[in-house]
């Protein structure tokens, strides 16, 4: 058994409404199809304002970082120049969502036995748990993880990973810290994909403590069980790869409909196997990566927009953070009024489906 004790988050100072963003946006792009779906996707996203670690998307303002404008073209850095910014940019982000987290846990840096680090924007070694562990003060014993590329249902991996390691080793305390850095592979290029995942995505890091004993008096959330899945027919319409000019996202429309189609038999797995009668689900948690895949989600469970308010809610004030974003919804769910049974799920590249079942208790 294993037990999330605390939550912490942390997002860039840089807030921008998505009618800013999305004016900005359109500034780069030449094509006027370009400009009318960008503003089409925009009004119906579900999202009111996103932060940046950089401050490089108000017309004629800020201090740019990445994509200057230059004599007036719009600049599109290299891979290498994304890169060269990202770790110094993800660790100062990561360490306040860590330090936010322990502080809500009364721990200090060395009570820490284990940190998981997850990124799926950013890679380079040395890497960001080594980072991470330096700039905390963690202790010398500490073992350090890391869990790339994965995508937005990456946190579920450190979840499991942390799970095994409560199990195995039961004094362990374990730091899962997610950063995600989306601004930094910003592309002004016209495909659908590119234009959908411009408006959705976002930065944030998130910070949170796993353990194999609750803590008297505290809230948890108590993973009961995880289980995944692949859903075939997406396959080739969720994806991400390394480009020359920087991070390279294909998220195709039909995903929302292959959610609705597959959805249903991810959750009854899960149910059966924990032997859990959907009646005894009293809310959901799940990875808002478009205000589409929720409505889907919704429809293929006939549960209410209601029952998903805290996703509804983070994708509006936050957008999609990755990896991050779960622990968010998790945070808006953690130590409120809330007792009671979840099913929590996100989906990445494969087109895989992350899910896990917790209870929302006090010890």
């Amino acid at each position: 058994m294993s037990f999330l004790t605390a939550i912490g988050t942390s997002v860039p100072k840089h807030e921008y409404s998505l009618s800013d963003f999305s004016q900005w946006v359109i500034s780069t792009y030449h094509g006027n199809a370009a400009k009318r779906k960008i503003q089409f996707i925009g009004n119906d996203a579900g999202i009111a304002k996103k932060h940046m670690v950089i401050d490089d998307f108000r017309k004629g303002e800020g201090n740019p970082v990445l994509y200057k404008k230059n004599n007036p073209s719009f600049y599109n850095p290299s891979t290498a120049e994304r890169m060269g910014v990202f770790l110094s940019l993800a660790t100062d982000l990561g360490a306040k969502a860590a330090w936010n987290c322990m502080s809500k846990r009364d721990l200090n840096a060395k009570d820490i036995t284990h940190i998981i680090a997850v990124s799926c924007t950013g890679m380079t070694a040395p890497g960001l748990e080594i980072e991470l562990f330096k700039r905390l003060g963690l202790s010398s014993n500490c073992e350090r993880f890391a869990v790339n590329f994965m995508g937005c249902y990456a946190s579920f991996h450190a979840f499991k990973h942390a799970k095994y390691i409560c199990d195995a080793q039961p004094n362990s305390i374990v730091l899962i810290i997610s950063v995600e850095l989306c601004s930094l592979h910003f592309r002004n290029d016209e495909s659908n994909d590119n234009l959908l995942s411009t408006v959705l995505f976002a930065d944030g890091a998130a910070a949170c403590i796993m353990e194999s004993k609750p803590v008297l008096n505290r809230w948890h959330l108590k993973w009961e069980t995880f289980s995944s899945s692949l859903i075939e027919q997406g396959r080739n319409d969720m994806g991400w790869k390394i480009g020359n000019q920087g991070f390279e996202m294909r998220l195709n429309k039909n995903i929302p409909k292959h959610i609705k189609e597959n959805i249903a038999d991810a959750y009854g797995d899960i149910c059966r196997k924990t032997g859990v009668e959907p009646n005894d689900i009293v809310g959901y948690a799940i990875h808002p990566g478009g205000k589409n895949i929720l409505k889907a989600f919704e429809e293929a469970i006939q549960c209410r927009p209601s029952d998903m308010q805290h996703s509804y809610d983070v994708l509006n004030l936050y957008g999609n953070m990755s990896s991050a974003t779960i622990l968010f919804v998790l945070e808006s769910i953690l130590g409120k009024d809330q007792p009671g049974r979840y099913y929590s799920a996100a989906f990445g590249p494969g087109l895989t489906v992350e899910n896990g079942i917790f209870v929302h208790e006090s010890a």
